[in-house]
């Protein structure tokens, strides 16, 4: 007899470490809003109130999110008030700090240094000093989870709790820890349920439910264990247990009916069955099926398959004489771990036509026609994992929400444009501007220049592994010392074709002819190039106020006709700032940058002097970047970058210093 999966993901019985994850905690003060916090409390302990005043507000400005510098703000304001209009009695008396205020603000200096050990010992002191702050007790809290102290973190709560009874912050805090102790268990469990050890599995479901009974998953592994161990009595009381928490899942109906049917209850387990008919969880061939299976007394089996997302399982009906088939989703997993993607391709598709995938594994499948080449059906995969953000059970954060976005704005571009102005220095956006060829014969760099190109990838995406076909002007627009040609002399045209034949490595390869237009003086002649381009941090994010950014960029070329070679090479490190906070599109990047480049057309002994060809300079820099044109399926695909550079020579010629500056077009 043929018996698929009964499986019961649309009534919750999944067992995903995603579905408690770790809680958003109060993210570290970092850069400009560190200094001013930290300043603002140091002001306080040395009682120079305005100072902390301000500092606190401009810290406020910078990171609105930390309410904690609100309370610093109301301490100083009434602390400065008893200074400067002491009551009578009071007047001999200095004004002290309130309690557990000292240890508080070390505690908080240490969070924001990242040394969650030293907070939390500081918060201990201050909850000592006053066990009602309630900020105090979340400090502590917080420091514990971040040091994945998750039980010491639990006790500190219900501590808490028994302060402040019924707070909603503190049970939501709570919950959200024993969440998380629970998915080590519950992952065990299974472990040793799928090894057959069902005294472990039992042990570590109990654990899992003590933990977190709310989760469905807990509940129905442990009601799936004690069936394995054939302990129907308890798992009866177990099923039970779960429906007096939540009645509306098919699941616990359909396992408390398989221990009904083991102790001879056979009306309560029909009961049973009928019930999760009627909530939809369960067809009437699968109704049929199960009752088969009772019937030849075979115990279920509970099956569970890794995803991206954690663990998706099901319910076999059992049979102790055939296996039961895979499900085309769980084909899918097997074949994608055993890189066999052309078949997943296949079985994700026919999983989704026999019932609609869900977010989590719609988007599994998305990447998966990603690295086959059907860029359309990864982007429509991806459009409905946007979709369905909201009703989805384990939804995405903010930053993974916009890096798919992101990926959608990337697989379905074909066609680009990028302009780019530059004054002294090439362009370091890969393989879009060389130095170009003239008759001139300048040895200059003091020049302003301009190359715009437009480019089509006629074959897509292709995971990473594109071809693009590409037009580009370029002109000199002005000349410091007039020894070059400029405007209309100047002016040149290519036509190329560039490959980037790797999806993990950023490197392209292009040949390319280029051609005078017009009157100009240029000299036509084939290009052949080689980029490399490494980058961390250089897309917009959205989930936090700064990140560290670094771009490195090199290229090498050589014109055939001219055998003229050159090479340029630039690295940016720096950290980057929403201007405006999170979430802003538009980010300044103070950087550091070194650069290295060579030119043989600028080798010469002319004049009396000798020209080595290169010249390096180390200095620092500034982009502002603002990000535009998005919808609610692309994250932002344009922006206009500037960029200003002070560089002081290292080695090689002059034109390695002074400044450098470029405006960047990209569509």
């Amino acid at each position: 007899m043929n018996r698929p999966f009964l499986t019961l993901l649309a009534t919750g019985l999944s067992l995903i470490p995603a579905f408690a994850p770790a809680e958003t905690l109060p993210l570290p003060l970092s850069g400009p809003a560190y200094t001013a916090a930290n300043d603002a409390y140091s002001a306080y302990e040395r009682k120079d109130y305005d100072l902390a005043i301000a500092k606190a507000r401009e810290a406020l400005r910078l990171r609105a999110d930390v309410t904690r510098l609100n309370t610093l703000i109301e301490l100083a304001e009434r602390d400065k008030k008893r200074r400067d209009h002491p009551q009578p009695l009071a007047a001999s008396r200095p004004t002290r700090a309130a309690p557990g205020f000292i240890a508080a603000s070390q505690g908080f200096k240490a969070y924001d240094r990242g040394q969650f050990g030293l907070a939390a010992q500081s918060a201990r002191k201050a909850v000592a000093q006053a066990p009602r702050r309630h900020d105090y007790r979340l400090l502590l809290i917080d420091s514990l989870e971040r040091q994945q102290h998750l039980e010491e973190a639990d006790r500190a709560t219900s501590d808490a709790l028994g302060v402040f009874a019924n707070d909603n912050t503190l049970l939501m805090r709570r919950k959200a820890i024993r969440r998380q102790l629970a998915v080590p268990l519950a992952t065990q469990g299974y472990r040793a349920l799928e090894q057959g050890n069902t005294a472990l599995a039992v042990d570590q479901a109990r654990k899992a439910v003590a933990w977190a009974p709310e989760i469905a998953a807990n509940q129905q592994l442990l009601i799936s264990a004690l069936l394995a161990a054939k302990d129907y009595v308890s798992a009866e009381q177990a099923a039970s247990a779960a429906l007096a928490v939540d009645d509306r899942q098919a699941a616990p109906w359909v396992l408390r009916s398989y221990a009904r049917n083991r102790q001879g209850k056979t009306q309560a387990a029909q009961d049973d069955l009928n019930q999760a008919q009627s909530l939809a969880g369960l067809s009437a061939r699968e109704a049929r099926e199960i009752r088969s299976a009772q019937a030849q007394s075979t115990p279920p089996v509970l099956l569970c398959q890794e995803s991206t997302y954690g663990l998706t399982c099901a319910i076999s009906p059992g049979n102790t004489n055939e296996q039961a088939p895979l499900s085309d989703l769980q084909l899918a997993y097997n074949l994608v771990r055993a890189g066999d993607d052309e078949a997943a391709h296949t079985a994700f598709r026919k999983a989704d036509a026999t019932s609609r995938l869900a977010p989590a594994p719609a988007q599994d499948a998305a990447y998966n026609a990603m690295r086959v080449h059907e860029d359309d059906e990864a982007v429509a995969y991806f459009k409905r994992v946007i979709d369905g953000q909201k009703t989805a059970e384990s939804p995405l954060s903010a930053q993974q929400l916009f890096d798919t976005r992101r990926t959608v704005g990337d697989v379905s571009r074909t066609i680009g444009l990028t302009s780019t102005t530059s004054y002294r220095g090439n362009s370091s956006s890969g393989l879009s501007a060389a130095p170009g060829s003239s008759s001139s014969g300048s040895q200059s760099n003091d020049l302003l220049q301009n190359s715009t190109e437009l480019s089509w990838r006629p074959l897509g995406y292709r995971n990473g592994r594109f071809v693009e076909l590409y037009g580009r002007i370029t002109d000199t627009l002005w000349s410091k010392n007039s020894d070059s040609d400029t405007g209309a002399d100047a002016l040149q045209g290519a036509l190329g074709v560039r490959v980037k034949p790797f999806s993990s490595v950023n490197i392209m390869a292009a040949l390319e002819r280029t051609f005078p237009l017009g009157s100009s003086n240029v000299d036509g002649d084939w290009l052949v190039r080689l980029g490399y381009g490494s980058s961390i941090g250089t897309d917009l994010r959205v989930d936090v106020p700064s990140w560290w950014t670094s771009q490195l960029y090199a290229e090498v070329g050589h014109y055939i006709e001219d055998s003229r070679d050159y090479f340029n090479s630039e690295w940016q490190v720096g950290r980057s700032y929403a201007i405006g906070g999170t979430g802003s599109r538009w980010v300044t990047f103070p950087h550091v940058v070194a650069a290295i480049d060579y030119d043989s057309k600028m080798k010469s002994d002319a004049g009396g002097g000798f020209s080595s060809g290169d010249a390096g300079g180390i200095g620092i820099g500034n982009n502002v970047r603002y990000w535009f044109r998005e919808d609610a399926y692309n994250a932002p695909r344009s922006y206009v970058d500037f960029s200003l550079q002070y560089r002081a020579r290292v080695f090689g010629e002059d034109r390695a210093k002074g400044v450098f500056a470029r405006l960047t077009y990209s569509y």
